[in-house]
């Protein structure tokens, strides 16, 4: 019996090795009936199960191991890993506490403490995850995952140093991906020293395999550029960057869309309203859009007419240059010592073969990429906000009532708002019933929710549109003297421009 149940189990692991799951469960569990207390065949059992992801069958046979062999560190690590998965934090982080106690084998360990740094993380316990991090690297040596979530916990920490530091471990280990030098790169753009992080792309680019990541850290850096000193410039250069990203290398889908996407809120800062538009509808077909050789910068062709005097004066002055090089006589010798002999050639030049180049754009083998929902409440935000420009208010309904479908709150709220008051610029007379109906609707949302912080700024917004200023600074009441002081000056400024109207009005 012993030696057969020893049969199943090697035939099980065998056949999980090879991806071969059901077999490897089914033989699993043959050896669990002819020995139920056998712990190796509810770890067999379970292996199968979590390749199947069966996550709650393999925490049973799990628990069924460790029940069987309570001694084994390595079983209560199976079952913390199971739950890990099955994201039953608390259950995990107890069996992983068990299995530390009673020892496991190395790599077992290492990865325990691996996985413990990332539910302390997303726990928000930084320093505990700090802790178990490095206490894998000490079991695995350096290794790049590790060093990434450790760079990413320093830059929450706004610990730039020893971000800095790790970055430059990740750079040392691995020169040639750009990982290292975009955490570096992060870290500074967090620190706002901007030219240190253009050094750091720099450096990327001569020792990096670039990819689309550098390249949207490249606009990145132009957009904080602008956001100190507001050159437009630094956007008109962000267009740039994205759209040689995009002639240069082949995008994935999703780095399509979004670099659409990204290029659409560039042309709308720079108030290009009909190449946001385009670039919208770009995103929205990412792929054939693409294949076509659509441009996110709109293209402008410029043709240098050569009079025959201007042909003339740029002959007259390469001969005085190679006169000046070679002299007159120097420059008639060298004319005959290159003449071609009898056939044709030159024999004293190097015969180079042509070198293959594409000359076209590659083409996406996709047929389609499909935007997330938060790709298309941006593409729907950014229509709105490019149809502003054209003060086009019917095509300013039709995307405040498709962003009204969001999941997202705010999404849905910029909707409902937009909605309203784009039926107050059409001069519509359900504009007003619109805006109490807001009114309405937004207090609800305090009430249910006295946080929700959105509901109380479009509710005072949609005072101020109705000219009800008291209404307005009554609500900001409930904020903060930080929230607050801004909307009352907006509020002020509101009232200043009604009386400004209403003065020219009468004067008229």
């Amino acid at each position: 019996m012993s030696e057969k149940i020893d049969q199943l189990l090697a035939d099980s692991r065998l056949a999980f090795l090879n991806q071969q799951n059901g077999k490897a469960l089914n033989l699993a569990l043959e050896a669990i009936k002819l020995d139920p207390k056998n712990a190796d065949a509810y770890k067999c059992a379970g292996n199968a199960y979590m390749s199947m992801e069966r996550y709650d069958d393999a925490i049973r046979n799990y628990q069924a191991a460790v029940k069987n062999d309570p001694n084994n560190g390595n079983r209560h690590y199976d079952l913390g890993f199971a739950y890990a998965t099955n994201n039953r934090t608390a259950n995990a982080m107890s069996a992983f506490a068990k299995a530390e106690e009673l020892g496991c084998v190395p790599e077992n360990l290492m990865q325990l403490y691996h996985i413990l740094g990332i539910i302390c993380f997303d726990l928000g316990r930084y320093d505990d995850a700090l802790i178990n991090l490095s206490k894998s690297e000490q079991l695995i040596g350096v290794d790049m995952d590790v060093l990434q979530r450790k760079a990413v916990i320093y830059g929450i920490k706004d610990d730039v140093r020893n971000g800095l530091h790790t970055a430059n471990q990740m750079k040392l280990v691995a020169p040639s991906e750009y990982r290292g030098y975009q955490v570096a790169f992060k870290l500074l753009i967090q620190a706002k020293r901007l030219e240190a992080a253009e050094r750091e792309l720099t450096v990327a680019k001569k020792y990096a395999k670039i990819g689309m990541d550098y390249y949207f850290d490249a606009v990145t850096l132009e957009i904080e550029r602008y956001g100190q000193d507001h050159d437009k410039k630094h956007l008109e250069t962000a267009l740039k960057k994205t759209e040689e990203s995009l002639r240069n290398l082949k995008p994935s889908a999703s780095e399509l869309i979004d670099s659409y996407i990204n290029a659409a809120e560039l042309n709308l800062q720079l108030e290009q309203a009909d190449q946001t538009i385009a670039c919208l509808n770009a995103a929205q077909n990412a792929v054939g859009a693409y294949n076509n050789g659509f441009h996110v910068i709109e293209q402008t062709f410029e043709t240098t007419e050569f009079s025959e005097f201007l042909v003339d004066e740029m002959a007259h002055a390469d001969m005085e240059r190679i006169e000046n090089e070679l002299g007159v006589y120097g420059l008639e010798e060298l004319v005959e010592s290159t003449e071609p002999d009898f056939d044709g050639n030159r024999e004293y030049l190097t015969e180079i073969p042509d070198e293959e180049q594409e000359t076209e754009q590659p083409k996406l083998e996709l047929t389609s990429a499909e935007p997330t929902q938060d790709n298309l409440d941006q593409i729907n935000r950014l229509f709105i906000g490019a149809y502003t420009l054209k003060k086009d208010y019917e095509q300013i309904l039709r995307y405040a009532k498709l962003l009204q479908g969001s999941e997202n709150t705010h999404n849905n709220y910029i909707g409902k708002y937009t909605e309203a008051n784009a039926l107050k610029a059409l001069d519509r007379p359900e504009a007003e019933s619109k805006y109490r109906e807001l009114l309405r609707f937004f207090r609800n949302a305090m009430i249910k929710d006295p946080t929700d912080l959105a509901a109380v700024t479009f509710r005072i917004q949609c005072y101020m549109d109705l000219g009800e200023f008291d209404e307005a600074e009554s609500v900001c009441g409930l904020l903060t003297k930080e929230m607050r002081e801004p909307l009352l000056e907006k509020i002020r400024q509101a009232k200043q421009a009604e009386q400004t109207t209403k003065e020219e009005g009468d004067a008229q």
